[in-house]
């Protein structure tokens, strides 16, 4: 069964250089842009493990600049499977705009 803990929040802010090629007039933040995100506090929580794989990601709605997300992951297969599931939510709405799989190695400290 799927245990999604949040781990941590971010939002993209306004004058990311992203946003003004991205729909000008009204900008959503690109999802490369997201996933960069996701890997950096991926990182800062799981220091021991490195991001190797992203799995089944979807998109699922626009996400705007300054919009409150909360990255949550289940973390119960990591040890035995090398992997996490993810989801990001918008936390106005409480609706997820992105969900995926990450695959990770241990990183080597020799």
């Amino acid at each position: 069964m799927e245990y999604m803990q949040s781990i941590d929040s971010f939002k993209i802010p306004a004058q990311h250089p992203c946003l003004p090629g991205h729909f000008p007039g009204r900008p959503i933040v690109p999802g490369v842009v997201l996933l960069e995100f996701v890997e950096k506090i991926v990182k800062k929580h799981f220091s021991e493990w490195e991001i190797v794989e992203l799995n089944q990601v979807k998109f699922l709605q626009p996400v705007l600049p300054e919009e409150l997300l909360e990255l949550s992951v289940d973390s119960s297969r990591l040890e035995s499977h090398h992997s996490t599931l993810f989801q990001l939510i918008n936390t106005k709405n409480q609706s997820r705009v992105a969900t995926g799989k990450l695959k990770l190695t241990v990183v080597n400290k020799g």
